[in-house]
């Protein structure tokens, strides 16, 4: 097993809790059921990064950087950890970011909610973001704790997942239970199935797609 003691597990629970900035009443709006897309990019041995804060942009390829930043354009909302949102600040990016630091759903920013999801679904998040912008197509950019999370909760419905031709040894896994070296065997041995796979460039860049 790759050890990941970096990362922080949040516990599933199925009884959604309300939130004070949930909708409510019967004019409020319908929160629809959104579409989760895990979005990643990983070394040839499996990992996300040397170290907390080492950002793709610092390693990955152009090709992976400009099928990145499409998707974000493209997405309603993006999903990840606090590590990942300080990273990579971007203050005009709609974010909801998972910190044990907002107990209570709260807008930090005009378009970044924090909050702990340990007492919420991934179907709940709709709810929460309604009244800024619905949340039909959402991104989940990490890191591997939010990735558990999704996984434990069965709501990763896609995998968009990029492979650079590069090793770190050793880093940061996908998932904290991660066995697997190969990136792809991480997800398939989680019940993931490839759906297709091209390569981006001639350095042997490769985007893999997968499905539960």
């Amino acid at each position: 097993m790759i050890a990941a003691p970096w990362s922080i597990a949040w516990p599933v629970d199925a009884r959604v809790r309300p939130s004070p900035l949930s909708p409510a009443g019967p004019d409020a709006p319908h929160a629809v059921t959104p579409c989760f897309t895990l979005l990643v990019v990983a070394s040839a041995d499996g990992l996300i990064g040397r170290h907390p804060g080492h950002s793709p942009a610092d390693w990955a390829s152009a090709e992976e950087q400009a099928l990145f930043l499409s998707a974000v354009d493209a997405a309603d909302w993006s999903v990840m950890g606090r590590g990942t949102h300080e990273t990579a600040f971007r203050p005009q990016r709609r974010r909801i970011v998972f910190s044990r630091s907002a107990p209570a759903p709260q807008w930090r920013a005009p378009a970044h909610l924090w909050l702990d999801p340990a007492r919420l679904t991934p179907d709940a998040l709709a709810a929460l973001v309604e009244t800024r912008r619905p949340l039909r197509d959402g991104l989940i950019l990490g890191g591997g704790a939010v990735h558990d999370w999704f996984h434990a909760c069965r709501r990763i419905d896609a995998v968009s997942l990029t492979i650079e031709p590069v090793r770190f040894g050793d880093g940061l896994p996908l998932f904290s239970d991660q066995r697997a070296r190969d990136p792809v065997a991480a997800f398939t041995e989680k019940g993931y199935k490839i759906i297709a796979e091209r390569g981006l460039n001639a350095a042997g860049t490769r985007l893999v797609t997968l499905a539960p």
